[in-house]
């Protein structure tokens, strides 16, 4: 069976070679599809409106009509050459797709083929889909004899889906003793239906096919026969047709195009802040940990939190924090850091190389890592200062300000950080995980932030001593886009480098030294003889600015 399978597998091959060569593109398809199949017999229906003409656009369909039959054996023969007299004789075609109720309404007709024709046409969104009618017996009921209503099974290259109550034209069952049926779309022509295929192979129980991985290859190649046959047939359309044809095609082509840049652009956005509050790529999940060396790690953390706890109530303090907490994964998103992880009040953020957006033209070096952290911390205790006052947009009908005004508190965060070498991997359970960094650097930096001051970076000397020596210049290019992109910055604009300090107290409009040296410092089992304050917010006289905003 596996060989035999394998043997017919390979007919696809041929049949791409072979289907532009051919003049009668539809007959080579249906012969091949049937084959293929091992179906009883096959048959072709084009979409048309009264005046039966090819390759009319599928919305001004209105019937379809029996085009080609073929099968096996002497009645396959039979049906071949008077299957289309005896259709029509009966008046199985043309098939109308919509009838009028007896209110004289319009709706639509029964049966599969119909189903298909109407509902199939979303091709060149969706890709072709195949309905299985398995192997039902045909009886009919009380209410309707003629079209009985079955659960049908599409296959969309795939997915297997149930379709509920589709109809069954019970005397065309009857004219060709069908057992089962297998019908498909055809694009810009109609549709392709099979009669009794080899029924062990659509057998199932509860949608799950017996020889499913078999029933899938044949299914798939008849996708794909049905691809290059539609695509061969429309070398048959001349004239205003043929214009007419290629309009449809270009038109549904610029719509995708359209729709993919839009997608793309979409999930461009999606992936940078996705990336900005933690979220991994599969890689990263299962990643083995590393140590790496150029990591930069900072933590804010809500001054005095337990006691605006006690002030609010749960709801109010969740509002307050979360409002926070997106000003905070926002501008990490802004200036290329993530958020590693949301503890509580707290906030621990990193920016590590294998973090780095893939396609930016180039990685920054450890200085601009530092610089881009800074920035980022600076803009979230200037938007936390905004939104404490109501001018924050996240907050129009400023409830933040208002809790405060009402609860007689402030709030309040403080920030520490630290660069160094730490741990990165995935930590957790099998079924939680995070991928987080661990090490020395990490821990400094917490310590730097509970032994911080409000609104102000807490730093070590070797990080102001880095930051002392940093230029902001065409070498660092993150930061410098950032500052030209949104500050429409002519004062960086001018200049070939500009030392960072200079830098920063001109982005966020800080009118005096943004740097004070700070007396010996001890937390728990840190302890530093002197350590360095960076100042966010601009003094009381100066304007209150909103980076970004």
């Amino acid at each position: 069976m596996g060989q035999k399978m394998s043997r017919k597998l390979s007919d696809i091959q041929k049949f791409k070679d072979q289907i532009f060569l051919k003049k009668n593109v539809l007959g080579y398809l249906l012969g091949f599809s049937l084959k293929t199949m091992e179906a009883k017999q096959a048959g072709l229906v084009f979409g048309t409106d009264s005046t039966l003409s090819n390759f009319l656009p599928p919305e001004k369909w209105d019937r379809g009509v029996m085009h080609k039959f073929d099968g096996k054996g002497m009645y396959g023969l039979f049906l071949k050459l008077f299957g289309k007299t005896i259709v029509s004789l009966k008046k199985y075609s043309p098939i109308q797709l919509y009838r009028t109720n007896r209110f004289g309404d319009k709706v639509e007709n029964e049966g599969v083929i119909s189903y298909v024709l109407r509902n199939h046409q979303d091709f060149y969104k969706k890709g072709i889909k195949i309905l299985i009618i398995g192997n039902q017996v045909c009886t009919g009921n009380e209410s309707n004899p003629v079209f009985p209503s079955f659960s049908v099974i599409s296959y969309d290259g795939v997915f297997f889906n149930f379709i509920s109550n589709i109809s069954i034209n019970v005397d065309i069952v009857r004219q060709f003793k069908a057992k089962n049926f297998i019908a498909a779309y055809i694009p810009d022509y109609g549709a392709i239906v099979f009669n009794t295929v080899d029924q062990e192979m659509i057998s199932n129980t509860n949608g799950y096919f017996s020889k499913e991985a078999d029933l899938r290859k044949k299914l798939d190649i008849l996708i794909t026969s049905i691809e290059f046959a539609s695509l061969a047939y429309l070398g048959f359309a001349k004239g205003k047709p043929a214009a007419q044809v290629i309009w449809r095609k270009e038109r549904e082509l610029r719509k995708t195009a359209d729709r993919l840049k839009q997608k793309e652009a979409q999930l461009n956005a999606q992936k940078k802040h996705l990336r900005a509050v933690g979220a991994v790529t599969a890689e990263q999940l299962n990643m083995t940990p590393v140590s790496i060396p150029d990591g930069v790690y900072a933590f804010i953390d809500m001054v005095g939190s337990s006691t605006i706890r006690e002030g609010f109530q749960p709801r109010e303090f969740f509002l307050v924090l979360n409002m926070c907490h997106e000003i905070a994964a926002e501008n990490a998103g802004r200036f290329a850091c993530r958020v590693d992880n949301f503890i509580g009040d707290s906030v621990f953020f990193q920016n590590v190389s294998i973090f780095d957006e893939p396609k930016q033209r180039c990685n920054p070096g450890l200085g601009e890592r530092v610089m881009l952290m800074i920035c980022m911390l600076a803009s979230v205790f200037n938007e936390i200062h905004l939104l404490k006052r109501g001018r924050h947009p996240k907050d129009r009908e400023q409830r933040v300000a208002t809790l405060i005004k009402n609860h007689g508190v402030d709030i309040q965060f403080r920030a520490g950080l630290e660069h160094g070498t730490a741990l990165i991997g995935p930590l957790g359970s099998r079924k939680r995980k995070i991928v987080t960094a661990i090490g020395k650097a990490v821990d400094t930096a917490s310590r730097l932030e509970s032994s911080g001051i409000k609104d102000q970076i807490h730093i070590t000397r070797t990080m102001f001593k880095i930051l002392d020596n940093a230029m902001v210049s065409k070498d660092t290019p993150s930061i410098r886009d950032i500052a030209l992109e949104e500050k429409n910055a002519e004062w960086l604009r001018t200049k070939e480098y500009m030392p960072f300090f200079d830098f920063y107290k001109n982005w966020f409009n800080l009118g005096n030294e943004p740097i004070q040296k700070r007396g010996p410092v001890s937390y728990k089992e840190f302890s530093k003889e002197s350590t360095y304050l960076i100042h966010c917010l601009p003094q009381t006289n100066n304007p209150i600015v909103c980076p970004g905003i």
